[in-house]
């Protein structure tokens, strides 16, 4: 998911700083409950999944895999 993320829609969606969000995806910062929280803002059917690793799509909640297979994009607004 954050491989696809823009950074800067990431960075305006909440309080962590741009810097961060970098440092989060090349690996050399761990990923908090704060940016948890700001990835279910920009992606929210991952919302869910985000904190349980659970997917119910039949409530509208699907997880980056979930929507792999099953050929959706509906988790993705950040681009």
């Amino acid at each position: 998911m954050l491989e696809v993320a823009s950074i800067k829609a990431l960075a305006e969606a909440g309080s962590t700083a741009y810097v961060r969000w970098q440092n989060i995806k090349r690996g050399k910062a761990r990923i908090g409950a704060n940016e948890i929280e700001i990835l279910g803002r920009v992606f929210p059917s991952y919302r869910w999944w985000l904190l349980t690793g659970e997917a119910m799509p039949e409530h509208g909640q699907t997880s980056p895999d979930y929507d792999e297979a099953n050929g959706n994009q509906s988790g993705s607004s950040a681009g």
